[in-house]
């Protein structure tokens, strides 16, 4: 049986809207469930999509080969593919 009994209709403007779809999205949850939570004093976390994870894959692969061929730039972007894994993976990456 069905816990949740009540609605609330809620007017957003167009770029409200997509902004709150976005958010939900990149939380992984339903807008209805992104909504709750957010009212009760949660803040859902930012889950990456699993293309993130097939680019990172792609550019360790390529920047293992980038190093045999110059380990100066190899090395630079080493560090580019680090951080963008620190700024999407280690929580610093908000949603709203």
């Amino acid at each position: 049986m069905r816990k949740r009994t009540q609605g609330i209709n809620v007017r957003v403007t167009t770029a409200e809207k997509c902004k709150i779809e976005r958010s939900a999205a990149g939380c992984g949850l339903t807008v209805s469930e992104y909504l709750r939570r957010r009212a009760l004093g949660y803040t859902p976390k930012f889950h990456p999509p699993p293309e993130l994870f097939s680019a990172l894959t792609y550019m360790d692969n390529l920047t293992d080969m980038l190093e045999r061929l110059d380990p100066y730039l190899g090395g630079q972007y080493r560090l580019c593919a680090e951080e963008i894994r620190g700024s999407f993976l280690c929580g610093s990456q908000n949603s709203e």
